[in-house]
């Protein structure tokens, strides 16, 4: 995560336009699900989702583990279906089991490393110095697990292999 977030960090802005482009050739089915399930949510919510998703898919690029492959929709609409899943679970964990239900079942999570920085990104505020509501960020976050679940499914058979190893 830290070689992509370096590497991010150093585009100039014709660079960066060039990676979104890049980023949206190579992965159209993950940008039509993150535009199609935005779009009533507003400009920066969807930006967001496709900014954290571009980082995720340049992770992946550039990990060793990681594939490029191009994610077909049934693989987003597995993933999908997978995140309302596991929303539904920590929903239904009561209030005082919460923090403690959402803890234990990101351990076990096939990419904790990923979902602690979305986690810590939708944590700070934004460019415009603007910050998320409970209700933004838990949209944002359901798209990014959806996002890293499909690139999971296809770094390989292997339930204990991981994009992002711990040394990394």
């Amino acid at each position: 995560m830290e070689k992509a977030c370096s590497e991010v960090g150093r585009y100039t802005d014709e660079q960066m336009a060039g990676e979104f482009d890049r980023f949206f050739q190579a992965q159209p089915a993950v940008c039509e699900f993150i535009v199609e399930l935005t779009h009533e949510s507003g400009q920066k919510i969807q930006e967001l989702s496709l900014f954290l998703s571009y980082m995720i898919f340049k992770t992946v690029e550039v990990s060793d583990s990681g594939s490029t492959v191009s994610i077909q929709p049934e693989e987003i609409e597995a993933a999908y279906r997978e995140t309302e899943s596991w929303m539904t679970r920590v929903s239904e964990a009561r209030d005082t089991e919460l923090h403690e239900a959402i803890v234990r079942s990101l351990e076990k999570d096939t990419e904790p490393h990923l979902l602690q920085y979305v986690i810590s990104e939708l944590n700070e505020p934004l460019e415009d110095g603007e910050e998320l509501n409970d209700e933004e960020k838990g949209e944002v976050f359901f798209v990014l697990k959806t996002v890293i679940a499909s690139l999971s499914a296809r770094s390989g058979p292997d339930p204990n292999r991981r994009i992002i190893e711990l040394d990394q």
